[in-house]
């Protein structure tokens, strides 16, 4: 019986060990180098070039719901390539607001950060992307506002 209660007092000593290794409190999201952490998943890092951001954003969250699609996009905003959202973004004159959609150097003045951050849209407009009513997560919209503020470069 006293080797029963010691086996059982080591296997009870050894889990809380492991389950102490877990998050050690230091801010790390346990993602492997280069990813981050986004809503609970790990994804590599999203570098803030458009290129980056037509394949790791606009792609999964933007037109794989067929909202800004090519077909019949959603306020005459297609975003199914990269040349169509080079056109149909930089610098294009917004069509719910006065302003452009992005403005170029600067993502405070550029109406997609709005509706990225729920922030700022014309009445009676939502939150994109539409489908997620929690948004983008933080990295996605970081690249974002960091190649808006890079001035929305083409690369």
């Amino acid at each position: 019986m006293k080797k029963l209660l010691l086996g059982l007092s080591v296997l009870g000593g050894m889990g809380l060990w492991i389950i102490g290794c877990g998050d050690s409190g230091s801010g790390e999201s346990g993602c492997l180098t280069g990813q981050v952490e986004c809503d609970g998943t790990c994804i590599d890092e999203i570098a803030p070039t458009l290129t980056s951001i037509q394949t790791d954003v606009f792609e999964i969250s933007c037109t794989a719901s067929t909202c800004h699609d090519a077909n019949a996009p959603a306020e005459m905003l297609d975003l199914s390539s990269l040349a169509a959202s080079e056109t149909n973004l930089i610098d294009v004159d917004a069509e719910q607001v006065e302003g452009k959609r992005v403005t170029s150097g600067d993502s405070s003045a550029s109406y997609l950060m709005n509706k990225l951050l729920g922030e700022g849209m014309a009445a009676g407009t939502t939150q994109m992307p539409q489908l997620d009513p929690d948004g983008l997560c933080t990295p996605k919209i970081d690249a974002v506002r960091e190649w808006i503020d890079d001035g929305a470069p083409i690369n």
